[in-house]
């Protein structure tokens, strides 16, 4: 598609979810432009696991453009590194304003379709991923027909002691617990609890993870369960994906690091809202369990003969009905 020696920037600024769902599109930038400068503009939560990427030659956070500032240097910026070609894979409103704030000087701009009213009025992350297909089509790039893949992820630093599951003082077979921060989709504290006190009884030790947010759930899931390992804001996003790549299994509700989860084959349960089916990872070994009144509805046993049924349960685990009281 292009020479060697050419700037080409890929913008993606909206959340985790998006970011993992748009993978096989940058492995498509990079083959249709061999020899090029690619420099990815992103949220600054997401910097780190971007650079670990064969993707990308540069990353840096969208500035702040209410500081008039910032802008006026950020723009120049942008404009000085005369981009051939500017990949908005976010369509959002960090994006609009790059693109009206270049004006004239706006290089060639390819955008996806921005998520719908209704996907974001509901507010759902997994509303407003990318569509490749679509998108590939639109601007004539020969993407990979596949689910996104992060297993470069643990590559980067696999010999690094912190990317060890030992580093949080997990051992032996765990499984990963993965509460959402949006609190109208997430399973109830003592669901997890429950759970987490039947994994323990099994020989499975229970894993938190997820952003710092969660400090306070994590807390009151502790408090019911002391037998908990909490890891919430402790592990970035290359360590979630080193420890879902060795876990046993995950459950989940709405948690965008789920995308993490099954990006490296990790396989589990994901309990969500009636109508919120169609949300779960395509193509992967999920098992969904819905809930029509309260997220409490999911009952912890239920989510455990699942994972047998799934298989993931270590071999010589006790009958899970055992551990119900």
């Amino acid at each position: 598609m292009t020479g060697r020696g050419q700037n080409i920037l890929v913008i993606k600024t909206d959340g985790l979810a998006a970011f993992v769902a748009a993978e096989p599109l940058y492995e498509a930038i990079r083959n249709a432009h061999p020899g090029a400068r690619i420099s990815l503009l992103t949220q600054n939560h997401l910097q780190r696991v971007a650079r670990a990427s064969p993707y990308f030659d540069q990353v840096a956070a969208m500035p702040d453009f209410r500081d008039p500032e910032a802008r006026k240097a950020f723009v120049k910026q942008v404009q000085s590194s005369r981009f051939a070609y500017i990949y908005d894979l976010a369509a959002n409103e960090d994006a609009k304003k790059l693109y009206a704030a270049l004006g004239l000087f706006r290089p060639k701009w390819r955008s996806v379709a921005p998520a719908s009213r209704s996907a974001r009025k509901r507010g759902a992350p997994e509303e407003g991923l990318p569509d490749t297909t679509r998108f590939s089509a639109a601007v004539g790039l020969d993407a990979p027909d596949r689910l996104p893949s992060l297993g470069w992820a643990l590559a980067t630093r696999k010999d690094s002691a912190n990317m060890q599951p030992s580093w949080f003082g997990v051992s032996g077979v765990y499984g990963l617990l993965m509460p959402g921060i949006d609190e109208t989709r997430r399973w109830p504290a003592e669901r997890y609890a429950e759970l987490a006190r039947m994994m323990a009884k099994k020989g499975v030790m229970p894993v938190m993870v997820g952003p710092k947010e969660l400090h306070v759930f994590a807390d009151e899931v502790a408090h019911a369960a002391p037998e908990l390992v909490d890891i919430t804001g402790k592990a970035d996003h290359l360590q979630l994906v080193a420890l879902a790549q060795s876990a046993a299994f995950f459950v989940s509700d709405a948690a965008e690091e789920v995308h993490l989860a099954v990006s490296v084959g990790c396989c589990g349960v994901l309990i969500r809202k009636a109508g919120e089916e169609h949300l779960t990872p395509k193509g992967r070994n999920i098992i969904t369990l819905t809930t029509r009144n309260d997220m409490g509805e999911a009952k912890p046993e239920f989510v455990w003969r699942a994972l047998e049924n799934m298989g993931l349960i270590p071999k010589g685990s006790a009958n899970p009905r055992s551990a119900v009281r």
